[in-house]
């Protein structure tokens, strides 16, 4: 039986406090030496709040998926630290951290190459119960047939191997095994990416059915402004490995303030023919993560840069009403309250 969990918006669940990964670059063969690094996540700052839905977006190769693998510690951060219901993740020895893992889970985002296919999808999810000794035998069978029927799949399906399924299907699957340890978080790593257009929108709205009635906390990384909109309850914009804007959904989609959210809202399509929309066109392609611009890492692609841009790294601040901007171009901003 489960009971339905009203959302918190007031409770932390998951704190990240100024979160670095930079993966070294070696050169030789015998003698090695670093030569310079990747900074794919560079002093990020959020919370996440119990039963809520935060939505990391940006570009391919802003640092959104290692993110999230800093979080559940697949990764190892260089620096920073993450709190997890008041627990520094980073800090956990092997066997505390193993025992927290049943408190987080991740859906992949490739629901071809997330399950092993020499397995039937029985074994694949009752792999977490059995690694984490929640329940063997005919308990597992029985706990592994419900968790089927909760993502929409019949239960003879767990005699099946993953190459019988279609792509919706598949990730249906990943789900299923991501709820099989009762999780509190979940992240969700572009879910529907690799999915038609009809099936995200089932995966959507079986992910929203599965929060209201489990009470989960989700982390939904995407690309996709569309599909964040309609899931998430605040909105973090990535670029380049900083986090440039946070706030509310319908704040964000009404008020951006920070010039990249600006433009990347400018490129969503309208549905309807009669509304004529300004596009907000970027000069340039991304600069490399191995050798950042200095001072804002925007000003080499924004239309309203200053000189100002090119040598002072604007601070993250609260703008008003947890409107997090960071742009020396946002008047409120040098008055704001710096994100802890």
């Amino acid at each position: 039986m489960t009971v339905k969990v009203k959302k918190d918006q007031q409770e932390v669940l998951l704190e990240v406090k100024n979160l670095v990964k930079h993966f070294p670059i070696r050169q030789g063969i015998i003698f090695t030496k670093q030569v310079g690094a990747v900074q794919a996540v560079d002093d990020i700052s959020f919370n996440v709040h119990k039963g809520e839905t935060l939505g990391l977006v940006g570009e391919s190769g802003c640092g959104k998926t290692t993110t999230g693998r800093l979080i559940l510690r697949l990764l190892e951060a260089t620096s920073g630290e993450t709190y997890f219901d008041g627990k520094n993740i980073p800090a956990l020895p092997k066997d505390e951290m193993r025992e927290l893992r049943k408190e987080m889970q991740i859906i992949f985002q490739d629901p071809y190459g997330s399950l092993n296919p020499r397995m039937t999808v029985g074994d694949i999810i009752g792999e977490p119960l059995h690694i984490h000794k929640l329940a063997r035998g005919p308990e597992k069978e029985k706990r592994v047939r419900e968790l089927l029927e909760v993502v929409g799949l019949n239960a003879f399906h767990a005699r099946r191997f993953p190459h019988e399924f279609s792509g919706g299907q598949r990730q249906r699957i990943g789900i299923a095994r991501a709820l099989a340890v009762n999780p509190r978080l979940i992240i969700a790593d572009e879910p529907v990416s690799a999915l038609d257009v009809s099936i995200q929108a089932q995966v959507i709205n079986l992910l929203e059915d599965l929060q209201e009635e489990y009470g989960l906390t989700y982390l939904f990384i995407a690309h996709d402004l569309s599909v964040v909109k309609h899931i998430s309850d605040r909105v973090a914009v990535m670029y380049l490995g900083k986090i440039v804007e946070l706030t509310g959904k319908d704040e964000l989609y009404r008020n951006p303030k920070h010039p990249y959210t600006q433009a990347l809202l400018s490129a969503i399509p309208e549905a309807d023919p009669t509304i004529k929309k300004e596009r907000i066109l970027l000069r340039g392609d991304v600069p490399s993560p191995i050798n950042p611009p200095k001072g804002c890492r925007f000003h080499t692609r924004c239309p309203k840069a200053m000189d100002i841009c090119r040598v002072e790294e604007p601070e993250f601040v609260d703008t008003g009403d947890g409107h997090f901007v960071a742009c020396h171009l946002v008047p409120a901003a040098n008055e704001g309250k710096k994100l802890a």
